[in-house]
């Protein structure tokens, strides 16, 4: 794949999901990195995850930063806004502290925002697709965005669909209650309707909704070629589990990050196949090279999975590489500008321009957000218990199939 493509201390291991502490204040000798995360909860999945990654990071890069020692404050915030309201509360404006990373999921981070505003450290933030969050923050100079958003999404998603079939089709767009699910539509309705679909059904589901038939139901009867299920993990696996147990006849079952976590298919099994998701990342598919200053720190993506999984005897996911990437561009941020001075690191990550294991480390406008980094995406299709690239073609390893 051409490189063109933007595709996406030593700390203290925790292990435990509690809210968990650290030392206490930074001082002259040593800095303080704020990991806050979601390690239980509903989005347990994607701040544990981040939590490997972030390790991960600080055992490659060595224990001193800018001749500091350096450290982790992991806190858990439970997947919930009054958690990580208190969180950004201690760690920013109790603190002090000068570099934020997580969390991930975009209830969360959107909650985050109102508290990380009235201190406003240099916030790395490796997830949340919600233009809410944008909107809020995407101008902020301290707010460095390292994950696609919904127009992302979407443009590529309903390209990908083009080419394959195609304008002409129908579509049925089933989203969640709730700011992950209502900051979608916009991009739904600009970039669908661009590709040449018709978009004939807009229903919301209520999130943790247990029975998802109904409106599961009256979808079927409307007959979509397309079925656009705008949720996250829990309800995901609930909406592919319940359009499998009613035996849905749509062709072709489209879904959004979840699809790719191994969360996600081992909870859903045999409806898994068929449904399409989108990622910056899927283990295997991809070798970007070594950077060639900083190989060690940096290596190629084969080499980075190889010691991941020696390290963890798992496949790593989207999380595991986007917050090591997240960690080790700060790290370096911080070593080139020679000091804990949240100013002049962010300066120095505007500047950095690397090569990670996702592909090239680089902050960027997007339409709403001054430094955005990651933000290609690979859009792919569950089939036979694999992932099979769609789009972009350059990349592609097979094609597209309707659901059986």
């Amino acid at each position: 794949m051409p490189q063109t493509r933007t595709t996406r201390l030593v700390s203290t291991v925790f292990a435990g999901l509690a809210t968990i502490a650290v030392a206490g204040p930074a001082t002259a000798q040593n800095l303080t990195i704020g990991a806050i995360l979601e390690l239980s909860g509903r989005f347990v999945s994607f701040g544990a995850h981040c939590q490997r990654g972030l390790d991960m990071a600080a055992k490659t890069f060595g224990d001193k930063v800018a001749g500091l020692k350096y450290e982790y404050a992991y806190r858990d915030v439970q997947s919930e806004a009054r958690g990580v309201i208190s969180a950004f509360g201690e760690l920013g404006g109790t603190r002090h502290l000068n570099y934020v990373i997580g969390p991930t999921a975009s209830p969360v981070v959107a909650a985050a925002i109102p508290p990380w505003q009235q201190s406003k450290p240099l916030w790395l933030v490796p997830g949340a697709s919600s233009l809410d969050v944008e909107n809020l923050a995407g101008q902020e100079p301290m707010f460095f965005h390292t994950y696609p958003y919904a127009y992302h999404y979407h443009k590529s998603m309903a390209a990908a669909l083009r080419r394959a079939l195609g304008p002409g089709k129908k579509i049925a767009v089933l989203y969640s209650d709730d700011a992950y699910g209502r900051s979608h539509m916009p991009a739904i309705e600009k970039y669908y309707i661009e590709a040449g679909f018709e978009i004939i059904v807009r229903e919301s589901v209520r999130t943790n909704s247990p029975d998802m038939t109904p409106v599961i139901t009256r979808t079927a009867h409307s007959k979509p070629d397309i079925l656009l299920g705008v949720m996250q993990t829990t309800d995901s696996i609930a909406l592919a589990k319940q359009i499998r147990t009613l035996r849905v006849k749509i062709p072709y079952l489209v879904g959004m990050a979840a699809t790719q976590l191994q969360e996600w298919q081992a909870a859903v099994g045999e409806a898994q196949e068929g449904w399409l998701g989108v990622s910056t990342y899927l283990p295997g598919t991809e070798d970007w090279p070594a950077d060639k200053t900083y190989p060690k720190l940096l290596p190629s993506t084969k080499d980075w999975e190889a010691k991941f999984d020696a390290d963890y005897h798992a496949a790593p996911d989207y999380d595991d590489i986007t917050c090591y990437a997240n960690a080790a561009m700060l790290l370096l941020a911080i070593q080139q500008a020679g000091a804990d001075d949240k100013e002049k690191v962010a300066d120095a990550l505007r500047r950095l321009d690397v090569m990670t294991p996702m592909g090239r480390g680089h902050f960027e406008p997007s339409e709403g957000t001054r430094q955005q980094a990651f933000a290609d995406l690979l859009i792919f299709q569950r089939q036979h218990g694999k992932s099979v690239i769609l789009y972009p073609p350059e990349a592609a390893t097979g094609k597209l199939v309707p659901v059986e």
